[in-house]
């Protein structure tokens, strides 16, 4: 996973997280905040799969995202 992806799941987790924050108040748009919050996590969730594939896959090259 590239930096640029990771910087971006990281800001639209952020904004659905601040969303979902901002819609949990009311009652019919609880649905809603509850779907968005679960969007975030797991939004988190792959980005730090993501790392961690990095972090076990090594450097690039033979075998890896090289050749």
């Amino acid at each position: 996973m590239n930096e640029e992806l990771d910087a971006r799941l990281d800001t639209i987790g952020e904004a659905l997280r601040r969303r979902a924050a901002e819609l949990s108040g009311s009652g019919q748009e609880r649905d809603i905040a509850l779907l968005m919050e679960g969007l975030a996590t797991t939004m988190e969730a792959v980005r730090s799969l993501g790392t961690t594939v990095g972090r076990i896959d090594g450097l690039p090259g033979l075998g890896s995202d090289g050749i």
